[in-house]
């Protein structure tokens, strides 16, 4: 029961015992049809993510890189990938791995922890990202690789084999799949995903870069927005080409690729890209 209501109780009594009801109704506080209710206001609230606007090519956190080992032929785009590195900040590791193969082997961008966006070839060309064995994904697909280092192993004091490496690890600290110690945001997974039960985060201003590129890129190539809830396995509709947004995932085994992983923000934010393009 509201205040005003309690209110109209009492003088209620007031009168039935022959009192003058006096006026106690509080002027300050507004009618009780303008009163909110606390969980209306909060399923009102907008998303995190629904400010997100497509990318602007000429923005500043769109960083051109010099790079030349992909392939200069065009290709229709039905397909977006979203990678992650497995690697530590900044792109030079990344680019000094890729640069080993006789392939033209790169994602077409790289998207740091803090956001920046770096381009190394144009949406219309295409690289090798896949590794699905049907060369027809890699040309019409762009792929947006997130910089992380993915799966994380947690010391417990004891000795653990990491990357056929014997290593003594502390209890409660941090490995990546090298071996090295790292201190980084995680996203635990109880069930375990593709093998490993610990993630690093993405970050909140890089998963705001891949929003943007993503509504920039899908309106640009008219390629769907709609969250698909089975990219995060082995989906028999990416490998058939069928337009949409997936993650590596989405083509190879568990054992063999863990990005991108299931980060709860993440998914809120593609979850969020279909809405935010249809009040267009």
């Amino acid at each position: 029961m509201c205040f005003n209501e309690i209110i109209k109780a009492i003088k209620g009594l007031l009168s039935e015992m022959g009192e003058d009801p006096i006026d106690v109704e509080d002027p300050n506080l507004p009618p009780d049809d303008d009163i909110e209710d606390p969980d209306e206001t909060e399923d009102e609230e907008e998303s995190e993510w629904a400010d997100l606007k497509p990318l602007d090519p000429d923005s500043c956190r769109l960083v051109k890189v010099d790079w030349s080992k992909y392939y200069k032929v065009q290709h229709p785009k039905r397909q977006i990938v979203l990678h992650h590195t497995v690697s530590g900040p900044g792109i030079e590791g990344d680019l000094a791995h890729w640069k080993n193969f006789n392939s033209h082997i790169a994602t077409c961008v790289i998207i740091d922890r803090d956001g920046p966006i770096n381009k190394l070839f144009n949406w219309k060309y295409w690289g090798f990202h896949l590794g699905a064995g049907n060369r027809t994904l890699d040309q019409q697909s762009i792929a947006i690789e997130l910089d992380s280092w993915g799966p994380l192993i947690l010391g417990d004091g004891k000795q653990q084999v990491i990357n056929n490496r014997t290593i003594n690890t502390v209890d409660g600290q941090f490995y990546n799949v090298y071996g090295g110690k790292v201190n980084v945001p995680y996203v635990y997974y109880p069930e375990g995903f593709r093998g490993y039960k610990y993630y690093e985060a993405y970050g909140h201003e890089q998963i705001r870069s891949v929003g943007k590129l993503l509504l920039f890129l899908c309106d640009k190539f008219d390629i769907p927005l709609t969250y698909n809830e089975d990219m995060w396995d082995v989906s028999q509709d990416s490998l058939n080409g069928k337009k949409g947004i997936w993650s590596h995932t989405s083509y190879r085994a568990p054992s063999e690729k863990q990005d991108c992983h299931p980060d709860p923000q993440l998914i809120s934010m593609l979850k969020e890209l279909e809405t935010i393009y249809n009040k267009k």
